[in-house]
């Protein structure tokens, strides 16, 4: 390599970093919390300029760009309040619900906020296959519910489990014995903070304030979400940036899922491994 190449290399190289560390920057889907909006082994980009302007590869803010709002899809540094070990450094996307000064609650699955409900419809399956391509739902167990927020440009598809929502009642119920109070606090329902005998308590959060500079986030997969109801909020200063689109659409055959249900029906265990009709999907 004569010393022009590497003078182009190294430019190359340079801009590269400068895309990563303030344009642009990729992410994995490792999980099915957001079914369905985005299903596992997506690959996403994400603008890390959305927010804040920080110093490359810090939390160190130097200049703001906009205030997150709720419904944006966010990718952020897990807050990790049960100091985990295993779980520094690790990064969550969720959808941001409350902003700080929002005053939430969620009742039988239902969210309120400020004092109202928040708008919610049952999903016409019809319409589905054009918001989010290639998701299969099975229509025996899961429901699928189109939510606005506040001030929300685009309402949001959201998953729940028929099961856990026709039963919220008895864990309720079971709840109220044990601890005398008809909700769980929010985000105390991690390791070491308080013990919550049943998973379906996430429906069930008594009303708390988003504090100042901080935010609320949950998944679309509300019944299969590990967020902030369970661990708390997230600080302005760990938020990365918002979810534009996907870029590649990877499907992995290991994971066994109830949004592919229907695909290992018809299309066997050696279907596609790309959901071609995902590439580019905008994320909203």
């Amino acid at each position: 390599m004569n010393l022009q190449e590497m003078k182009s290399l190294g430019w190359t190289l340079l801009a590269l970093l400068f895309v990563r560390a303030f344009v642009a920057e990729p992410y994995k889907i490792p999980s099915g919390s957001m079914i369905p909006t985005l299903l596992i082994g997506d690959h996403i980009l994400v603008a890390k300029s959305s927010y804040d302007l920080r110093i490359p590869f810090t939390d160190i803010q130097f200049a703001k760009v906009a205030d997150p709002r709720r419904g944006d899809v966010v990718v952020f540094k897990y807050p990790n309040y049960e100091q985990d070990p295993s779980k520094d450094g690790y990064f969550f996307i969720k959808r941001l619900i409350g902003v700080p000064g929002d005053r939430i609650s969620v009742k039988a699955g239902v969210l309120s906020m400020n004092g109202q409900e928040v708008s919610r419809e049952t999903l016409n399956l019809g319409e589905f296959p054009s918001i989010t391509p290639q998701y299969r739902r099975n229509p025996d167990s899961v429901s699928l519910f189109r939510e606005t927020l506040p001030g929300q440009d685009h309402p949001h598809i959201l998953q729940q489990y028929r099961a856990d929502l026709e039963h919220i009642d008895d864990a309720v119920s079971t709840w109220e014995r044990i601890s005398g109070h008809d909700c769980i606090q929010v985000g105390t329902a991690i390791k070491g903070r308080e013990y919550m005998p049943d998973n379906r308590l996430m429906n069930q959060v008594c009303e708390f304030t988003v504090p100042e500079g901080n935010y609320f986030f949950m998944g679309d997969n509300r019944d299969d979400s590990s967020d902030g109801r369970a661990w708390g909020f997230v600080p302005r200063n760990f938020l990365k940036g918002k979810a534009l689109f996907v870029w590649l659409p990877w499907k992995s055959r290991a994971l066994d899922n109830d949004w592919d249900y229907q695909a290992k029906a018809t299309e066997g265990e050696g279907g596609p491994l790309l959901r071609w009709q995902r590439f580019g999907l905008r994320i909203q």
